[in-house]
């Protein structure tokens, strides 16, 4: 069985005692959340269809680095998904994410089946969880 996935990868780290991350201030919280090296994987398999809006929206010019900006996750959310009307039966999954800096004004937007897009995004909500705000992470295929 052939398994493919994409990969979220940790880009840059926190150093101790920075007042920075990458080119952005660190925020109040950074100094209480993890720095983690470990990857955050979302399955091809489990999650195929924001997978596949992944690698399209990529593939049309859409940011690979991304910075994790939750402060402004509801109003990228709502500015991204405002070209789209809502559907019955389906959500609209934006990539860039709305919880990245990249998200928002000019996002690639799609419908996609609700169940499969909430679980990939509780999974990413999950496995970013320690993350700081303003940490680079970007995406790979395996």
């Amino acid at each position: 069985m052939t398994r493919t996935m994409v990969t979220i990868a940790c880009g840059a780290m926190l150093a101790a005692g920075a007042a920075t991350v990458g080119d952005q201030p660190a925020t109040a919280g950074a100094a209480t959340c993890m720095h983690q090296r470990s990857a955050v994987v979302v399955s091809l398999t489990k999650y195929p269809h924001i997978a596949a809006h992944i690698r399209s929206a990529i593939r049309r010019g859409q940011p690979v680095v991304l910075h994790i900006d939750r402060v402004h996750a509801d109003q990228h959310r709502d500015t991204s998904t405002a070209v789209l009307p809502t559907k019955a039966g389906y959500d609209r999954d934006e990539y860039p994410p709305a919880m990245s800096r990249e998200g928002g004004q000019g996002a690639d937007v799609r419908y996609v089946n609700a169940h499969e897009n909430r679980g990939a995004g509780a999974s990413m909500g999950y496995q970013l969880g320690g993350y700081c705000d303003g940490q680079a992470f970007k995406l790979k295929g395996n």
